[in-house]
């Protein structure tokens, strides 16, 4: 069975040519993809994150030329978002649920 390519790596190079080309040129995200040969949807979440980090001009800052710094504020949200550590308050829930008219259904709403 022939092994799966390996898909290309996204340097901060990468992420600073996407940057220039869509703040400096305002090319779209389908012409940048296009000439730096990167997904589309790799594209859109590295604007996304600049947008969040409040880089949305070109050139970018002098603090952030070097790439340690960018690569910290582009990626300081990284993996999945906190759970929600509080459970639901059971005793509530079974008391309310106890009154005439309360279905589960009024939770969710």
């Amino acid at each position: 069975m022939p092994r799966r390519k390996q898909a290309k790596r996204i340097t901060m190079k990468d992420i600073r040519s996407i940057l220039r080309l869509t703040c400096e040129q305002g090319l779209s995200v389908r012409e940048v993809s296009e000439r730096l040969r990167i997904g589309k949807t790799a594209v859109s979440t590295y604007l996304h994150r600049a947008r969040q980090a409040g880089i949305c001009t070109w050139p970018i800052p002098a603090i952030y030329d070097d790439d340690s710094k960018l690569e910290k504020l582009l990626f300081k949200q990284a993996g999945r978002p906190p759970e929600d550590t509080q459970g639901p308050d059971f005793a509530y829930v079974a008391r309310e649920l106890k009154r005439k008219g309360v279905t589960l259904m009024s939770f969710c709403i």
